[in-house]
């Protein structure tokens, strides 16, 4: 098995389009950027894609899909698309293995970031703790340079965004598999 086969199609997994999709849209919303705290830029977007995508891979997880091909397929459509938008941003074919190695080395850390600060089992009792754990974490990734500096990371914002991803988790425990694979992930979310 080589280091980039996850950018190959897994045949025997199910169209995953639709949860993707479903995924980048609630990732992508206007008020998570700018004024939400998240920085708007290709590394704030991909902090957010990965923390929302990481949120169903627990959902998935908790009900033992995870790490089957429904679980893979959704981690390699995530990674084709960071693939895809790096290509299109100008980035040269040698380059894209050399980044998408880093994305994916961020993605898992930050993974075991978030399972640290929300527990193993999904969904996560929100507590204040748990709000100040994951906002610590979110500071250190959305502002790596900056996390210690008190005035960039609106510590309000890191907390609202905790709250945000906390709720979204609890709401994603009562979407069944068949549905977020039919890309009805976010109805209570919206």
């Amino acid at each position: 098995m080589g280091l980039f086969d996850f950018l190959s199609l897994n045949k025997k997994a199910p169209d995953l389009t639709p949860a993707y999709t479903a995924i980048m849209a609630q990732a992508r919303k206007p008020d998570h950027y700018g004024a939400g705290g998240v920085p708007d830029s290709f590394d704030g977007r991909f902090d957010m894609l990965a923390a929302h995508v990481h949120l169903v891979l627990r959902r998935l997880r908790s009900a033992g899909v995870a790490r089957d091909d429904i679980g893979q397929a959704l981690f390699d459509i995530f990674f084709r698309d960071m693939d895809q938008a790096m290509r299109e941003a100008g980035v040269g074919d040698l380059g894209v293995g050399k980044r998408i190695r880093k994305m994916a080395e961020a993605y898992y850390g930050r993974a075991a970031a978030y399972d640290e600060a929300l527990g193993k089992e999904a969904p996560a009792t929100q507590n204040a703790d748990m709000v100040a754990a994951l906002s610590a974490v979110l500071t250190r990734n959305l502002y790596p340079d900056s996390a210690d500096d008190v005035g960039v990371a609106d510590d309000a914002k890191m907390q609202a965004l905790s709250a945000y991803l906390l709720a979204l988790e609890s709401d994603l425990a009562q979407v069944s598999v068949d549905e977020i694979l039919a890309g009805q992930l976010f109805e209570a979310a919206q």
